[in-house]
């Protein structure tokens, strides 16, 4: 404990004070009284810029500085329930969704989250050292209206902890550690009393506040995310991505092959599009190219392509679905290995009740375009309509910045995103207009950001051309 200097007092009125509430002069018309003692004190050191102003005791009394923190704990922090409209308390639970028999609970279905508890709601009394249930409070919190509801103790501590019989009663028990008069400050000044206990910390002063015997455990309806994957009926632009589990029913998209939700029902995985790929594989016995073990890119090398095809003539840059025809295909070892992993769990969806029709948008723009606020609001005037009758999928090509604004959208839109890679390693410097193309051949509509300076948007102004070319409906959105 650091030591006191006594910044508290009781006014002639019985009133609790401040030294910080007087000047020289406006102390000289008060008596003040130690609330530990009741000895006379006197105030010293206002207005000093080399010392703090505080009390000291007028003769040598018997005062116990340890004595004085409690008390002036338990005044302060009465006074603070006492004048406030709320009495806030936040503290470490866990919470978890109360249908325990859903099929996809996952791991994620259980979170530890601190819960927030307004004590002003539940009770309005708030007395000092009162009994209850052969149990002293520092101060117990009531409610004069329902009695029967269980109280809470705040216990203040500065030298002496709760004693294991008060703390195995079940009553509900906050403990707060005051070391000094600041601490006691900090507390009545904060908007909400926070756990900050930290069962590895050996010093046993100095654990910080505790709520113990709260309630750890809530149990309450909740929406989670759970993966989605999707197969179109051409059986190519295959996306996966996140849906609310109260949605995972039923299909997103009413003509897609197939849709597959995927829950992860461990810590030590991470869900990507291979796990439905192996699922498909051992269950629809889908093969493709990039499941393949001969399917691969070295470090040195930029971009995967078949090794056997010098040797057995298959295409070097095979379309994925070659597979399906070729003799040499075998799945890769890692695949195999997912295909029986326990903690991935993958189910096949058949409801098509809430589903609707696919509506495929490229959203394509040059690398000097970063600005999401347009990105959005131009987007939003394009699609909002559109949303509301079809399930939007955004196809996006090669520009890294225009794929984060994508996926930003996405995210906050829950829209699908299909994602086409341009082939540099087969195609070379025309892998971008041959990228623009294949998106185009399945694509309802174009919305491109093209700038008005922009020399290096010629990758997007050849999109936007052929797009027109082929009567597919174009947005354009110029920017300086």
């Amino acid at each position: 404990m650091t030591e006191i200097k006594y910044q508290y007092a009781y006014d002639e009125n019985g009133l609790l004070v401040s030294i910080n509430d007087y000047d020289r002069e406006s102390s000289k018309s008060h008596t003040f009284k130690c609330i530990s003692c009741g000895s006379t004190l006197l105030p010293r050191a206002i207005g000093s810029k080399h010392r703090r102003a505080h009390f000291y005791h007028k003769s040598i009394v018997d005062c116990s500085g340890e004595t004085y923190l409690h008390k002036l704990g338990k005044l302060l922090i009465k006074r603070k329930f006492d004048n406030s409209d709320k009495f806030l308390i936040s503290y470490s639970a866990t919470k978890s969704c109360n249908n325990s028999n859903c099929k996809l609970r996952h791991i994620d279905c259980e979170v530890e989250e601190d819960v927030e508890i307004n004590l002003k709601e539940f009770y309005d009394t708030c007395t000092e050292e009162t009994s209850y249930k052969g149990f002293v409070a520092d101060l117990l919190l009531t409610n004069s209206k329902r009695p029967n509801i269980p109280p809470v103790f705040i216990e203040i501590f500065v030298s002496h902890a709760c004693d294991e019989n008060k703390l195995n009663s079940g009553l509900r028990i906050i403990e707060i550690p005051i070391d000094n008069e600041q601490d006691i400050k900090e507390i009545e000044k904060t908007k909400i009393i926070k756990e900050s206990w930290e069962p590895y910390v050996q010093d046993k002063k100095k654990k910080g506040i505790k709520f113990i015997n709260f309630k750890q455990n809530f149990k309450e309806p909740m929406e989670k995310n759970v993966y989605r994957f999707i197969m179109p009926n051409k059986g190519v632009g295959s996306c996966l991505t996140t849906i609310k589990c109260i949605d995972s029913d039923h299909k997103i998209l009413k003509d897609s092959l197939i849709e597959l939700n995927l829950v992860n029902l461990s810590n030590y995985r991470e869900i990507n599009i291979s796990y439905a790929l192996c699922w498909m594989a051992k269950n629809k016995f889908l093969r493709r190219c990039n499941l393949c073990e001969f399917y691969y890119a070295t470090m040195c090398e930029r971009n995967a392509y078949c090794r056997l095809s010098k040797k057995y003539g298959t295409p070097k840059f095979p379309e994925m679905n070659y597979a399906e025809t070729c003799r040499s295909y075998h799945l890769k070892e890692r695949y195999s290995l997912m295909v029986n992993d326990r903690d991935v769990y993958v189910e096949e969806v058949f409801s098509i009740n809430k589903s609707k029709n696919g509506f495929r948008v490229i959203i394509a723009g040059s690398k000097s375009f970063s600005n999401y606020k347009m990105f959005k609001e131009r987007c939003d005037r394009y699609l909002s309509e559109k949303m509301k009758e079809c399930a939007i999928i955004i196809i996006t090509g090669t520009s890294m910045n225009t794929k984060e604004l994508i996926e930003r959208y996405a995210k906050s839109r829950s829209l699908l995103i299909e994602y086409c890679n341009a082939n540099w390693g087969r195609y070379g410097q025309n892998a971008a207009y041959v990228s623009n193309e294949e998106m185009l051949e399945n694509a309802d509509a174009v919305i491109a950001f093209s700038g008005i300076n922009d020399h290096e948007a010629t990758v997007t102004n050849s999109l936007i051309k052929s797009a027109k070319s082929k009567g597919i409906r174009v947005g354009v959105v110029k920017y300086e």
